[in-house]
C-alpha cells in the first residue's frame, strides 16, 4: 500500500513536467514560426501581400481588360469612318500587349509565393475563389486568342510595325467573332463577380484584403 501510495505523486510529477514540456514545445514552436516570419519579410517577403511583379501582372491586365471591354462595345454602337479605325487599331494594339504578357503572367502565377491565406476565410471559399481564378484565366485567354484571329488581314501595332493575323475576312473569321464576343460577356461577368468578392471581404468580412494587391 506505501509503494503505491508513494509511486503516485511520482506519476503526477511525470504529468506535470510531460505537460509543461509540450506547452513549452508549443511557444517554443510559435516563436520559431514567428521568427521565419520575421526572416522572410527581412529578405524582402511579406507573406501578406502579393510579390511586386505579380501585383504589376494583376493591374496591367485589370486595366488592359477594363479599357479593351468599353472600346470593344463602343465600336459595335460607332459607325464606320476614321475615328472607328483609329478605336479598332488602338484596341488591338492594347490587346497585343497582353498578349505578350499572358504567358509571362501565367509562368509567374506557378512559379511565385503565394501570400498567407487570408483570416477567416473556409477551405470551401478557398477552393471556390481557386476556380474562378483558373476559369477567368481560361476566359482571358479565349478572349486574347479569338480578338487576334478574327481580325483579317493584318493591323498597325500603335501606328509603329504591322501586325500580320493568319486568316482573311470569312465564315471562319465571323465564327471567331462570335467566340469572342461571348467570352468577353463570360469574362466582364466573372470580373464583376471577382469586384463582388473583394468589395464583400474589404467591407464585411473586413479582412482587408484589397491591400495584399496593393
Amino acid at each position: 500500500m506505501n509503494v503505491h501510495m508513494n509511486q503516485m505523486p511520482q506519476t503526477a510529477s511525470h504529468s506535470r513536467i510531460g505537460t509543461g514540456e509540450a506547452q513549452a514545445a508549443i511557444i517554443q514552436s510559435d516563436c520559431l514560426d514567428e521568427r521565419i516570419a520575421r526572416q522572410l519579410m527581412k529578405r524582402g517577403r511579406d507573406l501578406d501581400h502579393y510579390d511586386g511583379v505579380a501585383r504589376f501582372f494583376h493591374w496591367v491586365f485589370a486595366a488592359g481588360i477594363i479599357y479593351a471591354s468599353v472600346a470593344g462595345y463602343a465600336l459595335a454602337e460607332l459607325p464606320g469612318g476614321p475615328e472607328r479605325d483609329f478605336l479598332s487599331r488602338l484596341n488591338m494594339s492594347v490587346a497585343t500587349v497582353l498578349i505578350a504578357l499572358f504567358p509571362l503572367r501565367v509562368w509567374w502565377k506557378f512559379v511565385r509565393n503565394e501570400p498567407r491565406a487570408l483570416a477567416g476565410v473556409s477551405d470551401a471559399q478557398n477552393a471556390l475563389a481557386h476556380r474562378v481564378h483558373i476559369l477567368i484565366y481560361v476566359t482571358v485567354f479565349a478572349v486574347l486568342a479569338s480578338g487576334f484571329l478574327m481580325v483579317p488581314n493584318g493591323y498597325s501595332f500603335f501606328g509603329l510595325v504591322e501586325i500580320h493575323t493568319p486568316f482573311v475576312k470569312g465564315a471562319l473569321t465571323d465564327e471567331l467573332f462570335v467566340i469572342h464576343r461571348a467570352s468577353c460577356a463570360l469574362l466582364a461577368g466573372l470580373v464583376v463577380l471577382h469586384v463582388l468578392a473583394v468589395v464583400k471581404h474589404q467591407l464585411i468580412n473586413r479582412n482587408n484584403v484589397l491591400r495584399r494587391m496593393l
